[in-house]
């Protein structure tokens, strides 16, 4: 826990509690530019024959023979099979003609494209681009390899590349530039999952029945078919043909989801590590810039610290934000930190990020980020240089009995707390704010048991890793343990803040793969790896 200046009374509440999530989309600037494409502009035929269907725009006053930067994106939403993710990152607002692509078209306006050629991809099986879908394959990392080559070699590029993403398109950029492209110049990415079982599929070996489920059934198989059938590209007649027999191609193995995947065993295997960025993140070897928000909904918490801190060699930056999902590519985060380390990297244009030529590391933390006339703005940062932060003053949390959670370890033969474990509940999330929530009981009793601090009465901030260290006696074989920290105002409102998950069979840790960070004499274990290999059930009444 680190404590720099920050204005806030608060006290601390730490609670039994399941997490919801819910989706929120930032409010942009306004934008005056001509109505997008429709459907690709074209196509790219990969090494093995298959078709990858593109989005190409050129910059605002682009003149015949001017060669230029590339800002490119790739995913397995509508992509390039549509005009809604053409401008990387912008929002279009109510006003700005959408070519009669409906609501979808006006959520993203332009980032990039004043100076740079913006080019979007479907990744295959995807959209109009031909070919099996698989999904975070390594195959598509490739696939976006061979098109930034192809970019490279264009008679409108400069030979500059860089990679743009968030969440989907996030995840597979990162996997991209693992790839290590020769014309790949810099990567800014947010929203990215560092280890597919751990980090979102089942964190703490307990199955996650929410956004997973919901984004495996739902949302992503939505944009996918509305991309390639949905969408007006039939009336695109110079590129129809071509789109519709690239879908005639389309094939999936059913097993190849992470969700069912699960259904054949709840333990880790290699199916969730090939898949996962941790597993190629040594091969990053360009300047790269990662996003993340502590109460990210949608792909967690967890990925990009973990992700930056494992990045060796290059020039790095890691910007941390309290926000849900959305808060990643907010107004605010992509004219400060995004677009500005683009514009260094590909353009020569520093606007803050040239010390990182020499200093190599650096880091931003986004306090109490809130929309505004001006869109997501902070009302604290604090820079560093490490993370965890070199600034982070540990400390240790005692939760003793009647509910009280101090610095003050509990005396010698002092009680302990019982508590119901009942049915799935709401619970205090971010999103709804500091009144969308109740505890829960049942006939039986409370599901959770609560421990309140005193009053915070110094500048307190919370920006970096938190362990539970919980010593349970249970009924049952095993058990699904989930705490929350959570923030209570003066008022008694209640805001998430984060939570930890985890199954008791699954307690296993490897010591040896775990992050350390040393305290004096002491070794912190503050992010412990476990196995999730063999699960081992706890007996009944023992602690």
């Amino acid at each position: 826990m680190t404590k720099p200046t920050m204005p806030r009374i608060r006290a601390v509440l730490v609670l039994l509690a399941v997490l919801g999530a819910d989706l929120v989309i930032a409010a942009p600037a306004s934008a005056e530019i001509p109505p997008p494409p429709v459907g690709p502009t074209g196509f790219v035929t990969m090494a093995d024959g298959t078709e990858i269907a593109i989005n190409v725009r050129m910059p605002i006053g682009h003149k015949a023979g001017q060669k230029v930067p590339t800002i490119f994106e790739m995913s397995g939403y509508d992509g390039a099979s549509n005009n809604d993710l053409t401008y990387l990152g912008y929002l279009y607002e109510e006003g700005v003609p959408d070519a009669g692509l409906g609501e979808g078209s006006r959520q993203l306006t332009k980032w990039f494209y004043a100076n740079y050629a913006t080019v979007h991809a479907s990744i295959r099986g995807t959209g109009c681009s031909g070919g099996e879908f698989d999904l975070f394959s390594y195959r598509s990392a490739l696939d976006g390899r061979e098109i930034i080559e192809w970019i490279a070699g264009q008679p409108w590029s400069n030979g500059k590349v860089g990679i743009m993403g968030h969440s989907y398109s996030g995840i597979t950029g990162f996997m991209v530039a693992s790839t290590r492209p020769p014309h790949l110049t810099a990567v800014t990415v947010s929203g990215l999952i560092d280890d597919l079982y751990r980090a979102i599929t089942y964190p703490g070996g307990v199955s996650d029945l929410g956004f997973p489920v919901l984004w495996t059934l739902g949302i992503r198989p939505a944009y996918d078919i509305a991309g390639a059938t949905a969408q007006p590209i039939i009336s695109d007649d110079e590129h129809r043909a071509q789109c519709l027999a690239n879908i005639a191609t389309h094939r999936r193995t059913v097993l190849n989801d992470p969700v069912l995947q699960g259904l054949a065993g709840s333990t880790d295997n290699d199916w969730y590590r090939s898949r996962s960025l941790i597993s190629y993140v040594e091969r990053i070897n360009v300047p790269i810039h990662i996003v993340g928000a502590y109460q990210d909904e949608q792909t967690g918490p967890r990925g990009p610290t973990h992700l930056w801190e494992a990045v060796q060699g290059v020039p790095k930056r890691l910007v941390i934000t309290n926000g849900n999902h959305g808060t990643n590519q907010s107004r605010y985060v992509m004219e400060n930190e995004r677009v500005p380390w683009m514009d260094h990297w590909m353009r020569g244009v520093n606007k803050g990020h040239g010390r990182l030529k020499q200093d190599r590391t650096s880091v931003r933390v986004y306090f109490e980020t809130h929309s505004g006339e001006t869109g997501t703005t902070p009302n604290g940062i604090l820079n560093a240089r490490t993370f965890p932060l070199e600034t982070t003053r540990w400390t240790d949390y005692f939760l003793r009995a009647d509910g009280v959670l101090s610095t003050a370890a509990p005396g010698s033969g002092e009680g302990s707390s019982d508590w119901f474990s009942g049915p799935g509940r709401q619970s205090w999330f971010y999103e709804t704010g500091p009144t969308g929530g109740s505890e829960f009981t049942t006939p039986e009793g409370p599901d959770e048991v609560n421990f309140r601090s005193e009053p915070v009465t110094k500048n307190l901030a919370i920006a970096g890793p938190v362990t539970a260290t919980l010593h349970v006696a249970a009924t049952a074989v095993d058990t699904d343990l989930f705490v929350q920290l959570i923030d209570e105002g003066p008022d008694g409102s209640l805001t998430y803040l984060t939570r930890g998950i985890l199954k008791a069979s699954h307690r296993a840790v490897d010591p040896g793969l775990s992050d350390w960070f040393v305290r004096g004499k002491q070794k912190i274990n503050y992010r412990p790896y476990r196995p999730h290999a063999n699960p081992t059930n706890i007996t009944p009444g023992e602690t």
